[in-house]
């Protein structure tokens, strides 16, 4: 993806790209350690999350775009880039969000 970002000139969203696939890939690392049956709980959520965020945030985004900016056409590449970067961005949040809680320890036993 950089390559093709440096390609075509376009440096800042290939960064938000990169930052994407980095802070996904992390946390899907640290999610393949846990057992199964919570892994597939973690994903679960964090999918459910992303579709959420995502839905509400394209269609927020092409509103205030065509209505108030009066753009009707986006840049294609620009707008793979940081489509690409931000859900990479939210997927690794997201992961490191419900990994956290899923290793806390809920209950109120005091341990030596």
């Amino acid at each position: 993806m950089f390559g093709l970002g440096v390609w075509d000139g376009e440096y800042a969203m290939s960064v938000v790209t990169g930052f994407g696939v980095t802070l996904s890939a992390y946390y899907e690392q640290q999610l393949s350690k846990l057992d199964k049956e919570t892994n597939v709980t973690i994903r679960a959520a964090v999918n459910q999350s992303l579709v959420t965020w995502f839905g509400v945030g394209l269609m927020l985004v092409f509103i205030i775009g065509v209505f108030f900016f009066d753009e009707p056409r986006v840049p294609l590449l620009d707008t793979i880039y940081l489509v690409l970067g931000i859900g990479l961005t939210l997927n690794g949040l997201f992961i490191r969000s419900a990994y956290r809680d899923g290793l806390s320890d809920t209950s109120n036993a005091i341990r030596h």
